[in-house]
């Protein structure tokens, strides 16, 4: 089984995808950090984002692993736990360097398919449903309105003891929407078929719950 959760930044598609990948024993493809962790190693090697060599021998050689433990959901990366290299501004403000290429997300579409095709997989970014996998068992559009979602953010960053203002996340908010939406490659859109869940006024355990529903009733159809 193939489920994607698609939608815009903040509206708690990881933290959902990951519940449901636990309750139904599938493995979690975490999308985002496929583009951070070819973001990190361009980085880490000294490179250019724009040697389209180094990037491709970078995704052939990928050893990407999505771990669930008591740390939480980690990033194993050639058999290293990088999952706090990859939350680094320097990651963060450059990752678009790889995502708004079209070659480079050319390039990730084999690599994300062939990661389902053994057992399926739960995964969560903004063109899972209508490009990776347009053919997914279960499609969900996950969202929320720009204040809710920066609500949620900016709670995040103050309880990690982050620097900020709510005025200043939704800002950031409203600015990401935008440039998803209207860029050329893979924008942000609701995918054919999905099921929308407005998630303003609905706690984790409730969204889930509601997409668990839907695999449920897939089950019987």
């Amino acid at each position: 089984m193939i489920i994607t959760i698609d939608g815009p930044a903040g509206a708690g598609k990881s933290t959902v995808a990951r519940r449901i990948a636990k309750e139904l024993s599938l493995p979690y493809l975490n999308s985002g950090a496929l583009y951070r962790a070819i973001t990190w190693r361009v980085l880490a090697e000294g490179g250019r984002f724009e040697d389209r060599e180094l990037v491709r021998r970078i995704i052939d050689d990928l050893d990407i692993r999505f771990v669930e433990n008591e740390r939480g959901s980690r990033v194993i990366l050639s058999g290293v736990d990088v999952t706090r290299e990859l939350q680094e501004p320097r990651v963060a403000s450059q990752v678009h360097r790889i995502a708004s290429v079209p070659e480079y997300r050319e390039m990730l579409i084999d690599v994300q398919r062939a990661f389902a095709r053994e057992e399926g997989c739960v995964t969560d970014g903004r063109d899972m449903g209508s490009v990776i996998f347009p053919h997914a068992d279960i499609k969900v559009y996950l969202d929320a309105s720009p204040e809710e979602r920066a609500r949620r953010r900016f709670l995040e960053l103050d309880a990690g003891g982050g620097a900020g203002t709510y005025d200043g996340v939704l800002a950031d908010i409203r600015a990401r929407d935008e440039r998803d939406r209207c860029r050329e490659v893979a924008p942000l859109c609701v995918p054919p078929g999905a099921v929308v869940i407005e998630s303003d006024g609905l706690s984790i355990d409730e969204v889930v719950a509601r997409i668990l529903a839907l695999v449920s009733k897939s089950e019987k159809a």
